[in-house]
């Protein structure tokens, strides 16, 4: 947790540095990286999406307004979003608008996602913090906020 605080707080004052980072290395590891999880996720491989994230990655549950601490709770908690889809339902999900700050071994990618299933279709602006641990790009949060866009 204590890692993962410090990852936040140097993300946030990073932001005040403006940062071109689409074309470099850290950015598009990051974006592979974020790529990555969703696919897994819409794969329903939640294994393959933990091996993205830190052992205390952390993630806020917009429905609860809580934060999930620990890889096995937010692994728990993408479970019960994917429960969430029915069988036969399409189910479409893209990611627009990614923008990578780095700043040493700590990036934070801001995007959205496009998401519709069974009609329903919903904006998300994501804000997902990462930590490069052993040569790769980890999260060690990720906050959604449905319906909402980027400022």
């Amino acid at each position: 947790m204590r890692h993962t605080l410090a990852a936040v707080a140097t993300c946030l004052l990073s932001a005040c540095v403006p940062h071109e980072i689409k074309t470099t290395v850290a950015g598009i590891q990051v974006s592979e990286t974020v790529m990555g999880m969703y696919e897994a996720f819409q794969q329903r491989n939640l294994e393959k999406v933990g091996t993205y994230m830190t052992e205390d990655s952390t993630c806020y549950n917009a429905t609860t307004s809580q934060l999930l601490v620990g890889r096995k709770a937010v692994l728990d908690h993408f479970g019960a979003i994917l429960a969430m889809h029915k069988p036969g339902d399409k189910w479409e999900s893209a990611i627009e608008g990614m923008d990578v700050v780095q700043s040493g071994d700590v990036a934070f990618a801001k995007y959205r996602v496009r998401t519709s299933q069974g009609g329903d279709h919903t904006l998300a602006a994501v804000t997902h913090v990462f930590r490069k641990v052993d040569d790769r790009w980890l999260a060690v949060h990720l906050h959604r906020s449905w319906n909402m866009d980027h400022k």
